[in-house]
């Protein structure tokens, strides 16, 4: 059978009307399925609902809604649902498109190659080490992501001596959207010297995130110990406890922490410069830091995104898309929420507009640890 060229045409709109109903109709079921599933297993979203009120979820889903009836496909969708997400709060919260299984392709039946060889790729997230002067050192560390634990650990050991002999210290993490405490936990025993308090949290139970619970150090950090022994303690309350409860692992909401083996020799003074992007364990950085006398925070206020933490997923209705919600909460609430303001620093500077002036900030820090004024 002959097709005309029209015939083809009229065939390939009817498929593309087709698949643009069908992105609009998962979109629709998506977004519906949301505010319940939040308001059960999200630990911050009760919260928002009673600080916020009903008509402001209200207004923003009728919104969400009429754009879902408008897209296209799943692209489209995903950030329709994030604005709508973005009206509960604005981090440790989100909504991804979910990745296709890979394909394994076959092996190449030869590694011969024409190809010249490629200079390797510089990550700009690894952390980075530059003498100032024979006073002033600046540790840049851009993400506290686990991957970076390592190299930053390779840094402070190949530099040691570096190090304990500069007595002014200045710490960027500004843009440093977090990660995990256990990455910053080796710059504590460096100004840490009193100890700190530590205030804990408390895990959400439901049925969907104790399932999720139990698969997420396999799902995400495959044959980490650390990962189980921090999760299994947690999921041994849950499923003792009841659906909809809060639980603790720790019966006091303040832990009083110290540093095991202290660095003999430590910075006198600590400038640790920070901006609106340091935000998740970046932020929960800070808040350990400010309790030491010889630490200040230095530039804005951070992006607030620590209140409600550990994300785990959830596959939406349509598959296509995955949600990553929050199961923990912190104890510091309500007495003191960071996600409001983000956390302040002790001293403020005016945001750097551009690259230029974000190099000045660590000049002015840099004269103000060394006598100056900043």
């Amino acid at each position: 059978m002959k097709f005309t060229a029209t015939l083809l045409l009229l065939l390939s709109m009817g498929l593309s009307a087709a698949a643009q109903a069908d992105a609009r109709n998962a979109c629709v079921q998506d977004l519906e399925f949301l505010p319940d599933f939040l308001l059960t297993n999200d630990t911050g979203a009760n919260d928002h609902l009673a600080q916020k009120g009903q008509a402001h979820f209200d207004a923003a889903f009728a919104e969400a809604l009429a754009q879902a009836n408008q897209v296209t496909d799943v692209k489209q969708c995903r950030k329709v649902i994030q604005n709508y997400l973005r009206s509960w709060r604005s981090g440790h919260l989100e909504v991804i498109v979910t990745a296709p299984a890979k394909k394994v392709e076959p092996a190449a039946e030869t590694t011969e190659t024409t190809d010249a060889p490629q200079p390797p790729k510089v990550d700009t997230r690894a952390p980075s080490l530059r003498m100032l002067s024979d006073q002033t050192l600046l540790l840049t560390v851009p993400s506290f992501g686990a991957a970076y634990t390592k190299p930053l650990a390779a840094l402070l050991q190949q530099h040691h001596a570096q190090l304990a002999n500069h007595p002014n210290w200045i710490i960027d993490v500004r843009n440093n959207g977090g990660g995990s405490d256990s990455t910053y936990a080796q710059l504590l025993p460096w100004f840490m010297a009193d100890g700190w308090l530590e205030i804990g949290m408390e895990w959400l139970v439901t049925p969907v995130t104790i399932d999720a619970q139990a698969s997420v150090c396999a799902l995400f950090m495959p044959g980490d110990s650390a990962c189980t022994d921090n999760i299994d303690p947690v999921l041994a309350v849950m499923r003792t406890a009841e659906t909809g409860s809060y639980i603790a692992l720790e019966e006091q909401a303040a832990t009083f922490k110290t540093v095991e083996a202290l660095e003999p020799k430590r910075p006198s003074k600590v400038a640790v410069l920070t901006n609106k992007h340091c935000a998740s364990s970046c932020e929960q950085f800070l808040l350990t830091a400010q309790q030491s006398f010889s630490v200040k925070v230095v530039g804005q206020r951070t992006y607030g995104a620590l209140d409600y933490s550990n994300l785990r997923p959830y596959a939406l209705p349509s598959k296509q898309l995955t949600l990553y919600y929050a199961t923990s909460r912190s104890r510091r609430l309500p007495d003191m929420p960071v996600d409001v303001l983000g956390v302040i620093p002790d001293v403020y500077l005016a945001p750097a507009q551009d690259e230029q002036a974000a190099q000045a900030e660590v000049e002015r820090v840099q004269t103000w640890l060394e006598g100056g004024r900043l």
